[in-house]
């Protein structure tokens, strides 16, 4: 796994440069994915050199923001 979270560390932080969004530091990245039957699974892998709590912590502060935005949207109508 250590492999998959270096190789996926290195193709953010490529795509993140090249459309000058920063330098990557940290993430967790979080899919669903299909396997060889089509069945759907969660998956989660932090990059290199991210503690299980910095995970957790990343991951809650995402979801707040969603969660923020969508409660703006439904009091502004908006659709997305």
């Amino acid at each position: 796994m250590n492999e998959l979270a270096a190789e996926l560390e290195a193709a953010m932080a490529e795509v993140l440069g090249e459309f000058e969004v920063g330098i990557l530091a940290r993430a967790v990245v979080v899919a669903e994915v299909l396997d060889d039957d089509g069945e759907q699974a969660l998956f989660v892998m932090a990059t290199p050199r991210v503690t299980e709590w910095d995970a957790l912590g990343l991951c809650r502060y995402g979801a707040a923001s969603i969660e923020g935005a969508a409660a703006a949207d439904f009091l502004t109508g908006g659709d997305e």
